[in-house]
């Protein structure tokens, strides 16, 4: 499951970046129109969507690694929402001062975050188990 939902985000990212930021912006700014992206943000994010869909199908050792780094970011989403949505918008927004965040985007940050860790967990329960498997 999380590795079609990863297809899906990468296509979508991949075949319509803006079409996912723009949706993205209305549904967790209270002012969108008052944020400008930085001009690399749509090509990075169809860089983006081309490495998920890579890495996700490309080997089960290739998808294994895109999980354990997602998990590493999970960590810090899940532990620090706010800085991690701020450092977020700094790097992607011209004005990123003027970005006015709902108040749920922190909480769901923070839940993303923990859904990042566990299916880095699950991915390394998973490597340890094969490895005493195959050491018996």
């Amino acid at each position: 499951m999380f590795r079609t939902i990863l297809s899906v985000i990468g296509l979508i990212e991949l075949l319509s970046p803006e079409a996912l930021i723009e949706r993205a912006e209305r549904l967790a700014l209270d002012n969108p129109d008052d944020c400008e992206l930085q001009s690399w943000i749509v090509p990075i994010a169809r860089v983006e969507g081309l490495a998920f869909v890579t890495l996700v199908w490309r080997s089960d050792a290739s998808y294994s690694r895109l999980k354990r780094f997602l998990g590493v970011i999970g960590v810090l989403a899940l532990l620090y929402p706010r800085a991690y949505v701020n450092y977020g918008s700094e790097l992607v927004y011209v004005d990123a001062a003027e970005c006015e965040w709902k108040p749920w985007v922190y909480p769901w940050t923070r839940i993303v975050g923990l859904l990042y860790v566990l299916a880095a967990v699950n991915e390394m329960r998973k490597g340890r188990s094969s490895n005493v498997r195959s050491s018996e």
